[in-house]
């Protein structure tokens, strides 16, 4: 089914691109014939080991196309279909080895591409007649839903001739089982089919022809001395150089080409028709721009921002604007990885009086040695993040957190390091790392953390 789709799909899309047919159609109808090619499909329970043989049919009728626009028609018909089944195995099945009979009325929606193609696609239902059953098993008519419905899509070669080649695959939609197993199983038809349609009346439309009256006089309407027939302005004095036409002013900026240094810009007729120049090429007029020779955005008048720190990023980008740093910070310097690190490492042995932001004396060496690394770097900010675990009051934790991170500030201001190289925040219980049902993990949670903070 999805391959028939993706046929179908493609013959539309091909007919689109390449018709071109304008003619014009009358209603026409006649006799077809076709060869089945039928696959049965049983579906269901015990379908796996049901594998029924493709076999041959034939299909005979009437059809009659109705065109509804230069390109699209629609073509009921009505045809006696003889469907061949056959199988090797030995499970009760709707029909072993015979013949289906039915009365078909397919509704044909048809697309042309001109005399020699067409796509067709529709809805098919089947009412049956008769069945011929060549195993002799105990199968009744009334074993056989009565209607069948299906879909089909395919092709025409010359749909408009006398003698017209049809293709088209059917796919059944409708269970052809009455369900008289004990073990359920669907039949569906699935018909590929082959044929010749015959035309016996209708087909193209000649279009009409009108007798030929002959031409009237040339006139010269605007009166430039070119006849209507050759001038291509007859309503607008104009000259034979341009078959015509007056002088042409290609960018419509009131200085004709002729005179016009730059024809297909609009300017002004104090640079002869060419626009106000932008001499460094940044979108400013050289008569509005204040740095005429230096490229600026419009809102600084044509000047370039400024770039403070001389790192090549300038001040509106640039996040640290009084330190020359690097794109990939967005201006800021690059922070070596052993600083980072060394930065995670002390704030972990950095410790606290239970309940209290008295900094305990063992952690005197490892705020030594961020007050190195501050003093190695000279341009580097600090954030001073102070954490609690959930023990007592969540406000309480609050303040604690923050008076944590103050007295770690106030540590490093003591020892030289100007306050304003310092940020300082208290999250409390907030970002916890640790279990705080666990006396470890409250300890991980009752914590420092210093990050580089530009």
């Amino acid at each position: 089914m999805k391959k028939a789709f993706l046929f179908v799909l493609s013959c539309f899309i091909m007919t689109i691109i390449y018709s071109q047919n304008n003619a014009k159609y009358t209603v026409s109808g006649g006799l077809l014939g076709a060869v089945n090619f039928t696959k049965f499909k049983a579906e269901g329970t015990n379908a796996s080991s049901i594998d029924y043989n493709t076999e041959t049919g034939w299909s005979g009728g009437l059809w009659l196309n109705i065109p509804l626009a230069t390109r699209f028609s629609v073509e009921p018909q009505v045809m006696f279909s003889s469907y061949s089944y056959q199988v090797d195995n030995t499970l009760p099945v709707l029909v072993r080895d015979g013949e289906i009979n039915y009365v078909s009325v397919p509704l044909q929606l048809k697309l042309h591409a001109g005399d020699k193609f067409a796509i067709t696609a529709g809805p098919q239902v089947d009412f049956f007649a008769s069945f011929e059953d060549d195993a002799h098993s105990t199968m009744q008519k009334e074993n056989f839903k009565q209607t069948s419905w299906s879909l089909f899509g395919g092709f025409e070669l010359f749909p408009q001739s006398k003698v017209t080649v049809f293709g088209r695959y059917m796919h059944g939609l409708t269970n052809m089982n009455a369900n008289i197993h004990v073990v359920p199983t669907e039949f569906r038809n699935r018909n590929f089919q082959a044929g010749l349609k015959l035309r016996l009346f209708g087909g193209k439309e000649e279009p009409y022809q009108a007798t030929s009256t002959p031409l009237p006089p040339p006139v010269d309407t605007d009166g430039d001395g070119i006849t209507d027939d050759l001038d291509k302005c007859p309503n607008q004095a104009g000259t034979a150089k341009y078959n015509g036409c007056p002088i042409p002013d290609s960018d419509g900026d009131g200085i004709n080409d002729e005179e016009d240094k730059c024809p297909s810009q609009a300017g002004v007729a104090k640079y002869n028709g060419c626009p106000v120049p932008d001499s460094d090429g940044d979108g400013v007029n050289d008569e509005e721009d204040k740095c005429p020779n230096q490229p600026g955005p419009a809102n600084r008048n044509g000047c370039p921002i400024a770039d403070r720190d001389n790192d090549g990023i300038n001040d509106e980008e640039d996040k640290c604007p009084d330190i020359a740093g690097v794109a990939s910070r967005q201006g800021c310097p690059e922070i070596p990885a052993d600083v980072t690190k060394m930065l995670g490492s002390a704030a972990q042995n950095i410790t606290f009086t239970a309940g209290s932001a008295r900094i305990l004396a063992k952690s005197t060496t490892s705020l030594t040695n961020v007050i190195k690394i501050l003093n190695d770097n000279p341009t580097l900010k600090l954030k001073i993040e102070g954490h609690t675990d959930n023990t007592g009051d969540d406000d309480a934790n609050m303040k604690l957190s923050t008076d944590r991170a103050e007295a770690v500030k106030s540590y490093f201001v003591s020892k030289g390091i100007s306050a304003d190289r310092l940020e300082v925040e208290g999250f409390g219980e907030t970002m916890p790392i640790g279990d705080n049902k666990t006396t470890a993990g409250r300890t991980k949670n009752n914590r420092v953390e210093i990050k580089v903070a530009y």
